[in-house]
């Protein structure tokens, strides 16, 4: 069986979303607080225990091609994050016209705690998952969409070694018009000659 911890470093663990009620009604309590739901699909109606687990559920399976994670800061839950293979969504990143090869991965994330904002957790949850996925899961780089006026998270991604690129009309929608984010690459970060 998998450990549930992917990463740990410094009191800040990554691991796996367990498929069980505490997991879900965590996702329901983050996603219908108003900070996340603001840039997390704002448009879907308020999450319950039901739909979470109908959401969520298939991919706490092992074999799913998108892995959730709770992101934890000494033993208490502040975060979620999930990351995917971008070939996996090639639809959908064709779509929205994100660059990608078999080695790029994508990455969405969020700091469910309000009081954990403003905090620079964020830089560090980017920065482990990242170092992860590239000793990891090799990846090449990390490739992830932020609507124009995220202006916090666009700062957090810099910091974690992300570079602005084009701006692209997203699938999410806002108001029922989908929006125009960043597209935003980490670089797999080469180790000193």
């Amino acid at each position: 069986m998998q450990s549930p911890i992917l990463v740990e470093e410094d009191k800040l663990v990554i691991r796996r979303m367990r498929d069980s009620q505490d997991d879900y009604e965590l996702m329901v309590r983050w996603r219908n607080s108003s900070h996340v739901r603001h840039w997390w699909d704002p448009d879907d109606p308020p999450l319950s225990v039901a739909a979470a687990t109908d959401e969520y559920q298939p991919d706490t399976a092992p074999t799913a091609p998108t892995t959730l994670c709770i992101v934890e800061l000494r033993g208490a839950p502040v975060g979620f994050m999930q990351f995917y293979r971008w070939s996996s969504y090639a639809a959908e990143a064709d779509e929205v016209g994100i660059p990608f090869d078999d080695l790029a991965w994508g990455v969405d994330v969020f700091i469910g705690e309000r009081d954990a904002l403003g905090h620079g957790l964020g830089t560090r949850m980017m920065e482990l998952l990242c170092g992860y996925l590239e000793t990891e899961r090799g990846a090449s780089s990390v490739v992830l969409t932020t609507e124009l006026d995220n202006f916090a998270a666009i700062r957090c991604y810099q910091k974690a070694g992300f570079v602005q690129g084009a701006r692209v009309l997203d699938t999410d929608t806002r108001d029922g018009e989908r929006v125009w984010c960043w597209v935003m690459t980490r670089m797999k970060r080469r180790p000193p000659l």
